[in-house]
């Protein structure tokens, strides 16, 4: 995995096999059989960056307006640190994000991240802590959506925006959306 994602990072997010196992001091025989395919072994990439990301976002929420805002902007704020930090990251929000064998997971991992937006807003709403004039359907897949396209400019730009500044930004526009 670690070769792989070498590999991808080096070859600007192109994959051989070859080039996997030369990095792993391996055979290409064994990575086809561990993997199935190169299809099989980018997807184990994908999903192995994911998962830490999904364990960051799907947190706790907090039980009041100060608790909920402030675990809200830490949950944020470690979504751009591991976005920022992970080499990986600005392949896969940029070109990589378009290759079948990465939409597929993203898409899982997406939709597992709404869901759980979705339940904490409700549960937000239930507890009078966010305004029940919004959709939470709607809201998280601005949200969402929002967040990873500013994550696309900002890991592309030259120079990169400063993360405490791009994270206040971020958090800004957030506050006004659901207005706690």
């Amino acid at each position: 995995m670690e070769a792989a994602q070498a590999e991808l990072i080096a070859q600007d997010g192109r994959l051989e096999m070859t080039g996997v196992a030369k990095r792993a001091g391996l055979s290409v025989g064994l990575a086809y059989h561990h993997f199935g395919s190169k299809t099989g072994l980018i997807a184990a990439v994908v999903e192995h960056f994911y998962q830490p990301l999904r364990e960051v976002m799907m947190g706790p929420s907090g039980t009041d307006r100060e608790s909920w805002a402030r675990l809200e902007r830490e949950r944020f704020s470690r979504m751009v640190d591991y976005y920022y930090d992970h080499p990986l990251a600005p392949l896969l929000v940029g070109r990589m994000g378009r290759e079948p064998e990465v939409i597929d997971i993203e898409r899982a991992h997406l939709e597992a991240l709404l869901d759980e937006g979705v339940r904490n807003l409700r549960s937000a709403q239930a507890a009078g802590i966010l305004s029940r004039k919004f959709d939470p359907e709607v809201a998280i897949g601005l949200v969402i959506g929002g967040v990873q396209q500013a994550l696309f400019r900002a890991l592309h730009r030259e120079p990169r925006p400063d993360r405490t500044e791009f994270m206040s930004h971020l958090w800004f526009l957030m506050e006004r959306l659901v207005r706690p």
